[in-house]
């Protein structure tokens, strides 16, 4: 019996080894997870599941759903309405550059227009028409070879050949529904079998590959010479005569994580997504780099777009990784929450401070897990965190404090008072047993004495807040006064006592400008000043007029911070991080974010050696060995450039920006802007040579409209940046604005030339009948100015017009309004202005769309219009989903009734329509005087919807701008 138990504890010995091997590197480093972005359902435009994710040429991701196609487009999702809402099983990006979709009774392919909108091609009438199936079918999943695509259905496997013929091949009993694409050839797994090869009229059985007959094989690839197999036990290698199985990682891996699908990637490598939502990272020498959990539930698909992200869908959702960068991430997955303020490395265990301090070990699973310390009175903001070989230092709200070597509990070096924060731990670069803290008012110097920490000597620092700290020399530290100027303290270095306090300022160089302070900035060595918007360095005993180093893309100056290591020299700000390598003549921008802004907060090399930078909410670690892909710079582009013209629908116009836009006169235009990136926080500017030459600022905003573009020749350009990072190049738009008839130039010159006919003829003629030909000429003048003044009344009236609604714009409503005021004042008659906002129409817009949201707006104005009579009422466009109704010799009660017609009216009508809104209508009344100012009715209005918005929606609430007895108004509500 014992020996059966020694053998049986051997053997579960060796089965632990087994397993927890290929993370054997995991014990002796920390390892993050890549940076990584993840969409939930609630996030996106379609509900689960999500079966397939392809990348177009454009850099585009589609997206497979349960309720049809979703387009990732400039960092923006959007559902395709083209393709149906029916559940799609597979999507395919083919050789030809469309995108082929199959599922529930939908098979086809999707082709872009010039326009940026797209064009279903539905293949099943195809099928069909050829006697092979009958519409609807299910499809379930496509692949393609030089041959043509297939398409497996229920009915067999149908081949779309190139020369436009439809092939139906029958598939073997049992063979799994998703084909395994290798290279140029199709396999289908048969369980008992092994593999079948597609050939041209059968499926042929695969020699050598009955050994794959009882396990799942859902990936192959061409791989050295023949094809690797990923499967339930590990990866298998044909070379075209025999199968073998290879001995790798992926071994023990998989039988944790059984395989569902992969990809193989730009860099020779491959990723492998499980069941259990688990994606591992081999190298092309099938090494395990990576495995963690990138989605709850279930895996599906894969793609490596452009950038070398990789794209995974899954169950419940979708998530992008970024696998090609050298950083990885400590953050909410790996039990952190909170903001973050700093991190250490000491005793074996990573430390970070955010509400109290939290601790993880390496892991042999791959993925550390932090852990908060249970310590008492140390559960509020920790600012600093210092591992020495002395203990572990902690700046926080009580104070100053230290974990003693060895020590469950932190040992106080100050009397923990709540507020007295410490908030910065600076080790001295010249003496290893000396730390200086950061409190608000003071410097706090610690030393060792019998190897444990002590306060060795304290001062007060005299200055507003510091604004960068360094220690120059030994007994020297200098910091940036938020108040202006800059402050240099001299100590004794053995025991800490101040000797000296200078402040510089200008008498030393520094500008010093009220209400601005001084920021220190060091990098090579060097102290830098900047202040009042200049850049001064130390020189002796004087700052000097300097340049700061070349720091591409910065954008935040005052903001800089700069470390110096062994891994290179490093800047930041809180939303740019920038890198210089060892040997390497100039910084580098970094883009290290998961697609949101990182708030770098500080940049240290820790004692495990490893380079980590803190974030807002997380903890970046920098793999310098890490092979990082070649970068793609962005491009900006116009997603949507849409011709607007009064009293015709909207068009859209080609995208390309070799297109010559030929628009005719008094045109408009509506863009919308894009990016060539997969990132989703992004800021364009944008200018039109010719009709405003100077960028506009940078914005996040996406739409922009311009309203009857006056004749000439313009260009468009546009620049978009990720949050943080380098300007694209200005790409540029050619439009050609035609002008009206009567600016045309052979119009001009046939008016000049008969007006030099006319001259002549009179004076030819003047000694003739002088009378007559002046009536003559009289009557000529008088066609030709009514034809001129009929001209210019039509451009008036284009100029009183909503170019969307058709109704009259807000430049016609400031018009109307005084009007009305005057005849109503005059004839003492009261005088009605209503405010007029559709309900929740952002959220209208964000769900149907920009297009479908015109066409409300245009629907809700022409019902408002339809209520207005008599000929000084007037219903106006005020802004956006804002309309303005001036009603003259209206009462209060009228008014109240009329303001229910029309919300009633408007619900009745969209609701009609199939797509229900509602308004609220602020309305208010009074008896003008001719000395006040017209829109501060239109101001009680717009107090009055506010309140009715505050009070539900949907409904009419009045107030009355009435008189008090100073003669002063106020506004009173019903």
């Amino acid at each position: 019996m014992d020996r059966v138990q020694m053998g049986f504890r051997h053997a579960l010995m060796a089965l632990l080894m087994w397993c927890v091997l290929p993370f054997a590197q995991a014990t002796t480093a920390m390892h993050g997870l890549p940076l990584l972005r993840q969409f939930s359902a609630n996030q996106l435009p379609a509900s689960p599941t999500y079966p397939g994710v392809v990348v177009d040429r454009a850099g585009n991701l589609y997206a497979a759903s349960g309720e049809g196609v979703m387009l990732y487009r400039s960092g923006v999702w959007e559902l395709l309405e083209v393709a149906g809402e029916a559940p799609v099983y597979s999507i395919m990006l083919a050789r030809d550059g469309s995108i082929h979709v199959a599922g529930a009774g939908v098979f086809g392919k999707l082709l872009l227009r010039a326009d940026g909108t797209h064009r279903f091609v539905d293949l099943l009438p195809r099928l069909a028409s050829a006697g092979l199936v009958q519409a609807p079918v299910e499809v379930f999943s496509l692949g393609e070879t030089a041959r043509g695509v297939h398409a497996v259905s229920a009915d067999g496997l149908f081949v779309l050949e190139k020369n436009g013929s439809t092939t139906r091949l029958q598939v073997p009993v049992g063979a799994r529904a998703r084909p395994l694409v290798a290279g140029d050839d199709i396999y289908f797994r048969v369980p008992g079998e092994g593999l079948y090869r597609v050939d041209k009229n059968a499926m042929v059985p695969v020699e050598g590959t009955q050994s794959l007959a009882k396990l799942r094989v859902p990936a192959a690839w061409p791989y050295r010479g023949g094809l690797l197999f990923a499967t339930a036990d590990g990866f298998h290698f044909s070379d075209g005569k025999r199968l073998r199985k290879l001995d790798t990682d992926a071994d023990a891996t998989f039988r944790l994580h059984e395989p569902y699908t992969g990809i193989a990637l730009a860099d020779g490598g491959f990723a492998v997504g499980s069941f259990d939502g688990t994606v591992m990272r081999f190298s092309p020498g099938l090494r395990l780099l990576d495995s963690f959990a990138a989605c709850a539930g279930e895996m599906y698909d894969l793609v490596e777009d452009r950038e070398g992200a990789v794209w995974v869908s899954g169950e419940s959702g979708i998530a992008r990784l970024r696998w090609s960068l050298p950083w990885t991430r400590f953050g909410r997955l790996h039990g952190l929450s909170g903001r973050v303020f700093d991190s250490t490395w000491y005793d074996g265990r990573l430390w970070v401070a955010s509400m109290g301090v939290w601790s993880a070990p390496p892991s042999a699973a791959g993925t550390p897990m932090f852990s908060q310390q249970q310590w008492p009175h140390r559960d509020l903001e920790t600012f600093a965190l210092e591992g020495t070989s002395a203990g572990l230092l902690i700046g926080d709200r009580y104070g100053l404090s230290v974990l003693d070597p060895g020590q469950t509990q932190p040992r106080p070096l100050l009397a923990a008072v709540l507020g007295d924060s410490v908030i910065k731990l600076l080790p001295s670069a010249f003496d290893s047993r000396r730390m200086f803290a950061l409190a608000k008012d003071r410097i706090i110097v610690l030393g060792q004495r019998d190897e444990r920490w002590q306060v060795a000597a304290q001062w007060k620092t005299n200055i507003k807040a510091v604004d960068g700290l360094y220690e120059l020399a030994a007994g020297e530290l200098w910091a940036g006064d938020a108040g202006g100027g800059a402050r240099r303290w001299r100590f004794n270095p053995d025991s800490g006592q101040l000797l000296t306090d200078q402040r510089y300022g200008a008498a030393q160089g520094l500008p010093v400008a009220a209400g601005q302070g001084t920021h220190l900035f060091r990098s090579d060595g060097v102290l830098y000043a900047i202040s009042a918007g200049q850049v001064q360095r130390l020189q002796g005993e004087q700052f000097v007029v300097a340049e700061l180093p070349l720091l591409t893309g910065l954008q935040a100056p005052a903001e800089l911070e700069g470390e110096d290591n062994a891994q290179g020299s490093f800047a930041w700000t809180a939303k740019q991080l920038w890198w210089r390598k060892p040997g390497a003549a100039t910084f580098g921008l970094q883009q290290v974010s998961d697609s949101r802004v990182p708030g770098f907060m500080g940049v240290a090399l820790h004692a495990d050696g490893q380079l980590r930078v803190v974030t807002r909410d997380g903890v970046l670690q920098l793999d310098p060995a890490a092979a990082e892909s070649a970068a793609t710079s962005s491009q900006a582009r116009l997603d949507r450039i849409e011709l607007q013209r009064p009293d015709h629908p909207p068009v859209l116009l080609p995208l390309s920006p070799q297109t010559l836009q030929h628009l005719p006169a008094g045109a408009g235009l509506a863009l919308r802007f894009g990016i060539r990136s997969m990132e989703p926080e992004v800021e364009f500017r944008y200018r039109m040579l010719g009709h405003h030459d100077d960028w506009s600022p940078w914005a996040a905003g996406r739409e922009l409209t311009y309203q009857r573009l006056p004749a000439g020749a313009y260009t468009f350009q546009l620049q978009a940046r990720v949050l943080g990072g380098l300007p694209t190049e200005a790409v540029g738009y050619q439009l050609q604005v035609a002008p009206f008839w009567y600016q045309r130039g052979w119009v001009l010159a046939a008016f000049a030339a008969a007006g030099v006919l006319f001259v002549l003829m009179v004076v030819r003629l003047r000694t003739r009948a002088v009378n007559a030909r002046n009536r003559l000429l009289e009557q000529k003048i008088g066609e030709r100015t009514a034809e001129l003044q009929s001209a210019n009344a039509r451009l008036s009236l284009l100029a009183i017009t909503d170019g969307l609604t058709g109704i009259a714009n807000r430049h016609a409503m400031e018009k109307a309004l005084p009007r009305a005021w005057q005849l109503c004042a005059k004839l003492q008659q009261p005088l009605a202005v209503m405010m007029i906002d559709v309900d929740h129409f952002k959220q209208f817009n964000d769900t149907h769309g920009h297009h479908t949201g015109d066409l409300q707006l245009r629907r809700v104005a022409q019902t408002l219009a339809a209520q207005v009579s008599g000929a000084d009422e007037l219903v106006a466009r005020y802004g956006g989903e804002e309309f303005v109704l001036i009603l003259p010799g209206c009462d209060q009660q009228a008014a109240l009734a009329r303001g229910e017609r029309l919300r009633s009216a408007v619900e009745q009508v969209t609701g009609a329509a199939g797509q229900r809104v509602t308004i609220s209508i602020g309305v208010a009344v009074c008896i003008p005087v001719l000395e006040e100012d017209p829109m501060a009715l239109v101001r009680c209005a717009d107090q009055a919807l506010y309140r009715g918005k505050r009070g539900g929606r949907n409904r009419v609430q009045i107030a009355v701008l009435a008189e008090e007895a100073d003669g002063a108004r106020s506004e009173k509500f019903d």
